[in-house]
């Protein structure tokens, strides 16, 4: 196993008709691979008690939720996340979510894999091939915020 920091994470919610990304203020957090051949991740959140109300129906009802980890640091791309909360502690300010997840389609290693592989189609390389890769993923990080996992 391997663990790393956790330095963003975003819930899914329902607002109205839509879906969309709520950032959740983290106190801390740690994010572990299980490296069990299954894609299978866990996240410790401690977050304030006000999200207690958020997280308590989701174990309760064993309900699958989509997040945005960042990992490491927040300049990273957010890893789509499905999973349920395992458990929560109640600590003296905050609360401790435990959530078991896999890490969803279009992990950021198989999207950077797949926008290198249609700029190098293209034919570009170089300087070029760099400038274009990152203004790529700059430009995908921004829309993952804004549509649905």
């Amino acid at each position: 196993m391997k663990t790393f920091k956790l330095v963003g994470l975003e819930i899914e919610r329902k607002v109205m008709q839509n879906k969309k990304f709520e950032e959740l203020p983290l106190e801390g957090g740690l994010i572990i691979n299980r490296e069990d051949g299954e894609n299978r991740w866990l996240i410790e959140a401690l977050l304030d008690k006000q999200y207690l109300e958020l997280f308590e129906p989701l174990l309760q009802q064993h309900t699958e939720i989509h997040l945005l980890a960042t990992i490491s640091k927040k300049a990273n791309v957010p890893a789509k996340i499905f999973g349920n909360v395992k458990s929560i502690t109640v600590l003296e300010e905050h609360i401790s979510i435990l959530i078991d997840g896999k890490i969803g389609r279009g992990s950021s290693i198989e999207e950077a894999e797949s926008i290198l592989g249609g700029l190098l189609s293209k034919g570009l390389e170089g300087d070029t091939l760099l400038k274009e890769f990152k203004t790529e993923l700059h430009r995908r990080k921004k829309n993952v915020r804004n549509t649905s996992v």
